[in-house]
């Protein structure tokens, strides 16, 4: 039987990117069947919520970020009523996508259920904003067992933990030496540590030195989008979201293109989803198929005619479609 995974709807340029995929993981030959749900109006639904919960997994396209007051990004919405506590970006140079490096191979470990983002503001006087970084022991030890069990499961070397404990002695502080102690429980990874002022610029000069980086929340989004930068950008800027129960599937960044949406971003985070579905020979068929599309100078923006459109083409003739 097929595998079902929730596929959510979203905006982007007027043109749903995550539906134009189905074709293509068809093609893959991935024995998965996509359950739709819309989300265009950023909004999360508790009938979204629930077929998330039902089938596992999800895969969706960019969300516009919100900026209303009081109103929370999709992603983030997600997240919270998913009980999601750790994004995965992988950055990793790729060829044919114009970057930065070409050497780049590392994991960012986000944790995503507090710090900064636990949204606890309020105007404490006229003009004079409050907002609480909130960190908890639980979470630290969650987050950190769960970098080092990815490293040892992924063949990874090293994991270095990312902090700010010279400032914030109490919360960062604590960040860093529960992660010195669950290291103890893997010694045959390496963990060292850094500073996240540090870490920006050692990522600048030379990322390949990084294997796995272990983060809080806020440092994450920033360091994520900043690796990103390194590797292509929004054109090479998958994201993976994990709870105990759930995985979705989505996109850090948008890929700036004029001539429309930039499916490729969409088509590597697929990649993860077909390997965390089990179905490893769907992945590598589908994997070559957008490298040699991109290869072959499909990928949207590299060239006058070089469409999202066009791409999805290229990547269906690359499969025998």
């Amino acid at each position: 039987m097929s595998i079902p995974v929730t596929l959510i709807r979203t905006e982007s340029e007027g043109v749903d990117v995550a539906e134009t995929l189905e074709p293509l993981f068809e093609a893959a030959g991935a024995n998965i069947a996509f359950e739709c749900f819309d989300a265009t109006d950023g909004r999360i639904t508790d009938e979204l919520e629930a077929a998330i919960r039902r089938t596992g997994v999800a895969f969706a396209g960019f969300h516009w970020g919100r900026r209303d007051m009081g109103e929370l990004p999709p992603i983030v919405q997600l997240r919270k009523r998913l009980g999601v506590y750790a994004n995965l970006r992988p950055l990793k140079s790729r060829p044919g996508i114009t970057a930065i490096y070409d050497d780049v191979d590392l994991w960012v470990v986000r944790e995503t259920t507090e710090d900064v983002y636990a949204h606890l503001e309020h105007e404490s006087l006229p003009g004079v904003f409050e907002s609480l970084k909130v960190v908890t022991a639980a979470a630290c030890e969650r987050i950190s067992r769960f970098a080092f069990q990815f490293a040892r499961d992924n063949g990874r070397k090293r994991v270095t933990t990312v902090h700010k404990s010279n400032i914030m002695k109490l919360s960062d502080g604590m960040f860093l030496r529960i992660s010195q102690q669950v290291a103890k429980e893997f010694p045959e990874i390496e963990h060292n540590e850094v500073i996240v002022d540090a870490l920006c610029m050692k990522l600048v000069l030379y990322p390949a030195q990084f294997d796995v980086l272990l983060m809080g929340n806020l440092f994450g989004d920033i360091v994520g989008d900043l690796g990103a930068g390194l590797v292509g950008g929004g054109a090479n800027a998958p994201s993976v979201n994990l709870s105990d129960d759930v995985a979705l599937f989505t996109v850090g960044q948008r890929a700036p293109v004029e001539d429309g949406p930039d499916p490729l971003p969409l088509v590597l985070s697929g990649l993860y989803m077909l390997e965390h579905l089990g179905q490893t020979d769907a992945r590598d068929r589908l994997g070559a198929a957008a490298e040699e599309a991109v290869l072959a100078g499909h990928k949207p923006g590299s060239r006058p005619g070089a469409t999202g459109e066009s791409y999805v083409r290229a990547v269906l003739g690359a499969l025998g479609a």
